[in-house]
């Protein structure tokens, strides 16, 4: 699969990326998501993270890659289809997308037709889904619960259907240290917390050292990016429903709520996710290993990232069902993949 042509697909795409960022797109509303996204595609036209990731993927005859991906992509980052779309120019991948992210950068990734470019095709919302599927041998859908469902229920059994849907992630800090509170919140708030690789809860080993992170998340919860109305409202009345709560049965410290933001921060005792607030900061002090089990229990199949911060000795990993441990700060930071564009192929055969 690793052709002469892969080495001159990666410099003509790297080269289309330091052009599209050369007209400074705008791909968010919030400052922190936007200045996230221009980095992360300037880090992936500077380094060699793409050209690693071919030689891992591509070498060999461990995989065979797909020839047309169906994408579907109704999440909240913009740089899932534009990863996508970067794997599939250097494979040779036909595509064709439907995202409710379709921009005129996206358009400019992918080329102009009749030149080098990717054999791409974006869906109208006019397209019935069946017929989207069309000579499509892989369907990648990134969305609901309901989206995957639907899907599921139309792709026909020869198509290869990847499947991105709601999976939640957490971050562990374990000994007598904390992270700098801008990991924390780079990690927390970046898309407004509504994709997958938002930590959900955050474990702490240490009583004292989760004491301290509470006070200090306090004090900036209002200079936190404000929440959209509809959400803050939602957050306010379960803010309220939890000091209610705490009221009758106090625990660690009552919730906080910004009314300025929109964010809120808890401290217990106990996993239990009934008692969280959905934007925010849940701490969970206790034993991080029994915690890690209680939610492999709560979310089975379903755990995607873990950020961690403490020494690798005390991190209990073994207990943990994420799919991906990456340091606190780089949660939004995976490795560049080509996994959603080949299917791997065991190979038993014996040298003679």
């Amino acid at each position: 699969m690793m052709t002469d042509a892969i080495p001159r697909r990666i410099t003509a795409i790297k080269d289309r990326l330091s052009a599209i960022l050369s007209r400074k797109p705008e791909f968010s509303a919030d400052p922190a998501t936007h200045s996230f996204c221009r980095m992360r595609l300037q880090w992936l036209a500077d380094s060699r993270a793409i050209d690693t990731a071919a030689e891992h993927a591509l070498s060999g005859t461990s995989g065979y890659t797909a020839e047309q991906v169906l994408i579907i992509d109704e999440g909240d980052n913009p740089l899932t289809t534009a990863e996508l779309i970067i794997a599939a120019y250097i494979t040779g991948t036909a595509l064709r997308i439907k995202t409710r992210n379709h921009c005129d950068w996206l358009n400019m990734l992918c080329g102009q037709p009749g030149t080098d470019s990717v054999t791409c095709e974006f869906a109208g919302p006019e397209q019935h889904d069946t017929a989207l599927l069309h000579s499509a041998d892989t369907v990648v859908v990134t969305g609901s619960d309901a989206l995957i469902r639907h899907w599921r229920k139309i792709t026909p059994p020869p198509v290869r259907l990847i499947e991105n849907g709601p999976k939640i992630s957490a971050m562990i800090i374990c000994g007598t240290d904390l992270p700098a509170p801008e990991l924390i919140l780079w990690d927390t708030c970046l898309f407004l917390r509504k994709v997958n690789d938002s930590p959900r809860f955050i474990l702490l080993d240490n009583p004292m050292m989760a004491e301290r992170l509470y006070s200090s998340l306090s004090q900036v919860l209002n200079e936190l990016p404000c929440l959209p109305q509809h959400i803050r409202l939602h957050q306010m009345v379960k803010a309220r429903e939890l000091s209610l709560r705490h009221v009758l049965t106090p625990d660690l410290r009552p919730p906080v709520y910004s009314t300025a933001s929109g964010w809120g921060l808890t401290l217990w005792r106990t996993f239990e996710p009934a008692h969280w607030l959905p934007y925010g900061f849940n701490l969970i002090t206790g034993d991080p290993a029994e915690h890690l089990k209680m939610a492999a229990r709560y979310r089975p199949g379903q755990l995607q990232a873990l950020g961690c911060y403490g020494r690798q000795d005390l991190l209990p990993l073994r207990a943990s069902r994420f799919s991906r441990h990456c340091d606190c700060g780089q949660m939004h930071n995976p490795p560049f993949s080509f996994s959603a564009l080949i299917t791997p192929v065991q190979n038993d055969i014996r040298l003679r």
